[in-house]
């Protein structure tokens, strides 16, 4: 009797956890992730990203981009990288960040701690204190390169290039609390990490976003072109030795009816209100 009092209790435990599984995989993958050590916590800066609404991952996913932003500018660089992507809304088993069906497709809100070094310092900004846009799209490029091997995408530029800068930059200075910030605004060239059934990548992309299943009738190629849109909001702090910068992005793109896709910009007023309260704190 007791036996079957059991099986009665775990049956339905066991049942609501498979028909979950993508949901419980990703909350396990970020807790791992957190977990590990990353160049902002080593350097006692806390990246706070207030997600207090339906739509986004609940818990911060917290990567060491050192390795792939050093691969990118060709010598060694710590930084950090905190983010936020559309969480298991329309279905339990991938999330909304890999779903076309939804505004949060492919949609990014994050954070970025880049730290002086023997080679760089006040890495983003010149000498006179003015940002560089092309390291702007160096960290894109090295959080892109990340995502791109997670997920087995076999694209790139002819020039190795995962992102490509394009159409014209906007810069402005902008004082928010009594902090000095720019803020940049630009669009780049890249391709969606969505694809269907496969697992050639790594498998943290799959505990990370679900697997899309192959007969998905979604209108759209596995890692199809795409336009990120977005804004970058950047500041210098001397005293912790480090360049501090929030974000928010959005795709474009042409489905494979031949229409242009803008869903993005149904969340953008929603992902900047987020970005306005993502802070920086020295412990």
């Amino acid at each position: 009797m007791r036996r079957l009092l059991l099986l009665l209790v775990l049956l339905p435990g066991g049942l609501w956890a498979w028909l979950r599984r993508g949901i419980l995989r990703s909350v396990f993958m970020r807790l791992v992730a957190a977990a590990q050590p990353n160049p902002a916590k080593r350097h006692g800066v806390d990246i706070r990203i207030p997600i207090d609404r339906p739509g986004w991952i609940r818990r911060t996913l917290k990567v060491d981009l050192s390795p792939s932003l050093s691969e990118v500018v060709g010598y060694p660089v710590e930084a950090a990288a905190y983010s936020h992507y559309g969480g298991f809304n329309l279905s339990p088993l991938y999330a909304d960040f890999v779903n076309p069906d939804s505004s949060y497709y492919q949609a990014w809100i994050g954070a970025y701690a880049i730290f002086d070094g023997e080679r760089r310092k006040h890495f983003g900004f010149d000498d006179k204190g003015k940002p560089i846009d092309a390291d702007r799209i160096d960290i894109l490029e090295a959080d892109q390169r990340l995502v791109f091997w997670a997920a087995g995408c076999p694209k790139k530029f002819p020039d190795g290039r995962l992102v490509k800068a394009i159409g014209d930059t906007t810069m402005s200075e902008v004082n928010i609390g009594g902090e000095r910030w720019w803020r940049v605004d630009g669009q780049a060239e890249t391709w969606s990490c969505y694809h269907r059934g496969s697992r050639e990548g790594n498998w943290r992309h799959y505990w990370a976003s679900g697997v899309v299943p192959e007969e998905a009738s979604h209108p759209v190629d596995d890692f199809h072109p795409m336009t990120y849109a977005g804004s970058v909001w950047m500041r210098y702090v001397p005293e912790w030795g480090a360049t501090c910068a929030k974000f928010y992005i959005f795709p474009e793109y042409v489905d494979r009816n031949g229409e242009k896709v803008s869903k993005g910009r149904e969340v953008e007023a929603e992902t900047r209100a987020i970005m306005d309260r993502i802070t920086f704190t020295k412990r």
